[in-house]
């Protein structure tokens, strides 16, 4: 009896490694194969609340923690979304998609766990914090007006 358990955790085990290695690909474009995990790509959600600016789907903004306010093309946002994703995958979303709206990548920091990215776009700022835990990913998204800002009919204030 002792020896069919046996067998059979030997067979999950077996099954369990092939498994992984079918997720492998090799990369030879370092001139020397190798195994490497396949990059996931996240994809925008239809509907962001802040249009220029793409939130990755299965992100759900938490509203007790978020607030936005705008006026006469001055844009003030501070909000917080939570879902689950690898940091990493959070970060190349972002990197990816943020330019398609326009929004230059000045800076990137990881700061005591956090990772910080950093947008700029005319007259507007961007941060990005995104903080990984087991369970969920939290991605703080926070969008200002700075500098001069022009009036209806074009000249500075």
């Amino acid at each position: 009896m002792a020896w069919q358990r046996m067998i059979g955790l030997l067979a999950v085990a077996a099954l369990a490694l092939v498994g992984c290695q079918q997720q492998q690909t090799v990369d030879a474009s370092s001139g020397a194969p190798r195994l490497v995990q396949p990059v996931s790509e996240m994809v925008a959600q239809a509907g962001s609340p802040i249009p220029d600016v793409p939130i990755p789907m299965g992100f759900k903004l938490d509203a007790s923690k978020s607030q936005s306010d705008s006026a006469a093309g001055v844009r003030f946002m501070d909000h917080v979304y939570t879902g689950r994703a690898e940091v990493n995958d959070v970060e190349r979303f972002f990197k990816r998609q943020l330019p398609v709206n326009r929004w230059t990548l000045v800076m990137e920091r990881y700061i005591r766990g956090y990772t910080v990215l950093f947008f700029e776009k005319d007259t507007e700022r961007l941060r990005i914090q995104i903080n990984g835990s087991f369970w969920s990913t939290t991605v703080e998204v926070q969008l200002w007006t700075s500098g001069r800002i022009q009036n209806p009919s074009g000249s500075p204030k």
